[in-house]
């Protein structure tokens, strides 16, 4: 397969409705996907990060991948919830709001269009027909557009625009990736942030420590000690992470064997693959697999 995407899309991984009591609360956890959440009836607090966010009927709640979550309930609540993963994925970076500078909280009061969609989700999800995967796909980009058509009705410039064209069209070359990194705050190396965009966007890849000190243009020695002070991690941990979030990514969105994931992702043992998942997800790949459908 090819890991260089061209685009952005949301990958569904799961919807369902959801009815709760006046005393529901969900204590604060990380949440390792991203999720739209369509308030049917009733109001609640959703922290996200600690920052707090009323919502109440017609709101569309939008929680990135690896925020940490709380709710509570005001009343009785009724929300439609849909789960899904970003095809671009960059550690760190909310790809929605880094794109389309997608906030937390909208209202759809006046925009009914906003919950059949919700609804077609969830009803195309629960039917048998072949095609639903096609379906929920167009109507999660829908939703995922008018959303960010909503944000750039109010913040849209000419600016923006041709930022957000350069990125789409230029994400993964690497002449870009040198132009972004050399362009970025001062605390970052660019020859660093050079190679940390590089293997994050090219997990299937095994870059060797010559190939990566020439694209840095430093020495072996200096590679490492940067890498760890730009990064907080070893070479070896940074890209372990990478590979192991598509493997999850794969696991969840696709229908590989464990084996076949393993070797695409650039290891040649499956049950060396499998001990490395399961270290740093508690799980096994197949424990997850099945985990993630039953959510």
């Amino acid at each position: 397969m090819d890991a260089i995407f061209s685009n952005y899309y949301p990958t569904f991984l799961y919807v369902d409705k959801y009815a709760f009591s006046d005393r529901w609360v969900y204590q604060e956890d990380n949440i390792p996907y991203s999720m739209f959440r369509y308030i049917c009836s009733g109001s609640a607090r959703f922290e996200v990060d600690g920052v707090p966010y009323e919502v109440g009927p017609d709101d569309v709640f939008y929680i990135p991948q690896g925020c940490a979550l709380g709710c509570f309930a005001h009343e009785d609540i009724v929300f439609l919830s849909v789960r899904f993963l970003g095809s671009i994925q960059v550690p760190d970076v909310d790809m929605l709001q880094q794109l389309w500078n997608v906030r937390q909280l909208y209202n759809f009061s006046g925009q009914p269009e906003m919950r059949q969609w919700f609804e077609k989700i969830y009803h195309c999800a629960l039917s048998r027909v072949t095609y639903k995967r096609l379906e929920i796909r167009g109507y999660l980009n829908l939703i995922c557009a008018e959303i960010a058509k909503q944000t750039s009705l109010a913040e849209e410039t000419e600016e923006i625009l041709q930022r957000e064209q350069e990125m789409m069209e230029s994400l993964f070359d690497m002449k870009y990736i040198r132009r972004r990194a050399m362009s970025s705050h001062r605390n970052t190396d660019p020859r660093i942030r050079i190679l940390v965009d590089y293997l994050t966007l090219h997990p299937e890849k095994n870059v060797s420590r010559k190939e990566m000190c020439e694209m840095c243009g430093v020495s072996d020695s200096s590679l490492r000690r940067l890498f760890k002070e730009q990064t907080g991690k070893t070479i070896y941990e940074f890209v372990r992470e990478i590979k192991l979030a598509c493997a999850a990514n794969f696991l969840v969105t696709g229908n590989e064997t464990i084996s076949e994931i393993g070797y695409r992702l650039g290891y040649e043992s499956p049950s060396y693959f499998t001990k490395i998942f399961r270290e740093n997800y508690g799980v096994s790949p197949q424990d997850y697999r099945r985990l993630s459908q039953e959510a």
